[in-house]
């Protein structure tokens, strides 16, 4: 392996992986595209280096999805992006592996529970090592997180409510199969509720009023997101709920689909849950979606705070959620390879780069809003 290769995409035959893969090019970052497949990832390499317009920096390496495989490719890099999921059904392996071969670890999931899961697990161990420990960075639930940080600048601010609106929204076929297996648990998707989580119904959806749209809009808990993880034990926050406004053209289908699982889930194991939400899935799915786009996918991140004596908002407009991912994952990369960690073990993106830094520069590359002055 090249010792100049210090970044390594695992799962990039994906469509995600692709994208981190074309934002790794853009910054000049040599990377390996990794996987269990060659065909695949060879691929996905020719997706890249059409987009990117001329030849990518990277290597392709394959490995099953086991520590000891893993191992030998994780030993020369210093930062693994995780993009296979589901992330609760497969990821273990890649983190374990991380810890052990002394890597940071970023992932793109929007699981809560496996965020919450290997950061218990984990998180301790990552950060005895001076590593960082980064689920979710990503649009879904990384926005939000830097949403949130703004509002909680003020120091009375004690309660969070955060509501993603996504116009056109395109899942991916690991979107969808990560979500589904969220939305259709019904004893998890969490909101935290006087620093206790509380579970949200699984087949109810909300209406929201989202600013600068006149129309009323449906939302759902989408799996519960990150950000009450994120502040659970933080002792600024003591309420965090966050609803997502996907489209009406999704929240339709997803009740549906959570209804159907309602009805045949009663005497499955968790098992037979996950291989049930796996099949819908694969019927949901159309296929690998096209390059999503900052003038069709727009996306609008609200949070709303309180204390005792103040209310506040930030609105960021943050468009082309899966190209922002792709942004995100490389911009982590290249700042882990600068020696630019805020803040190391379990962390969300804005609490190990820094909340403003990041938004600041999102701004300038043309995905979100300013900062307030």
């Amino acid at each position: 392996m090249s010792a100049a290769r210090k970044v390594l995409i695992y799962g990039a035959s994906g469509y995600t992986g692709k994208l981190i893969a074309e934002s790794l090019a853009r910054r000049n970052i040599p990377f390996f595209m990794a996987g269990r497949t060659r065909a695949r990832l060879e691929a996905a390499l020719a997706v890249v280096e059409e987009r990117h317009g001329q030849a990518v920096d990277a290597e392709i390496v394959t490995a099953d999805n086991t520590v000891e495989a893993l191992l030998p490719l994780f030993a020369d890099v210093d930062v693994v992006i995780n993009v296979a999921g589901p992330f609760m059904q497969i990821g273990w392996p890649v983190v374990e592996a991380c810890l052990e071969a002394g890597c940071h670890y970023l992932d793109t999931t929007g699981e809560q529970d496996w965020t919450a899961a290997i950061g218990e697990k984990f998180g301790p161990a990552f950060a005895a090592k001076g590593l960082l420990l980064c689920p979710a960075n990503s649009f879904m639930w990384a926005a939000g997180a830097l949403a949130a940080e703004v509002v909680l600048e003020n120091p009375e601010v004690d309660s969070l409510d955060i509501c993603y609106q996504i116009d056109n929204g395109l899942p991916s076929e690991a979107s969808t199969k990560s979500f589904l297996r969220m939305v259709c648990n019904d004893v998890s998707q969490y909101y935290l509720e006087q620093n206790e989580y509380k579970a949200w119904p699984n087949d109810v959806a909300y209406q929201v009023a989202m600013p600068y749209r006149n129309a009323m809009l449906s939302a759902h808990p989408w799996g519960g997101a990150c950000e009450p993880v994120w502040f659970k034990n933080d002792p600024r926050v003591r309420n965090c709920k966050v609803l997502t406004a996907v489209g009406e053209h999704m929240i339709g289908p997803v009740i549906q689909a959570i209804k159907a699982f309602n009805a045949a889930a009663p005497g499955m194991n968790q098992e037979q849950r996950e291989a049930f939400t796996n099949a819908m899935g694969d019927q949901m799915d159309s296929g690998e979606p096209p390059k999503d786009s900052v003038d069709v996918q727009r996306g609008v991140i609200v949070c709303l705070g309180q204390g005792r004596q103040v209310t506040t908002s930030y609105v960021m407009n943050l468009s082309a959620a899966y190209t922002w991912t792709g942004e995100i994952c490389a911009e982590a990369a290249q700042r882990l390879l600068d020696g630019q960690l805020k803040n190391n073990g379990f962390q969300s993106s804005a609490k190990a780069f820094g909340h403003r830094e990041l938004i600041q520069r999102f701004h300038e590359l043309g995905y979100c809003s300013a900062l307030p002055a």
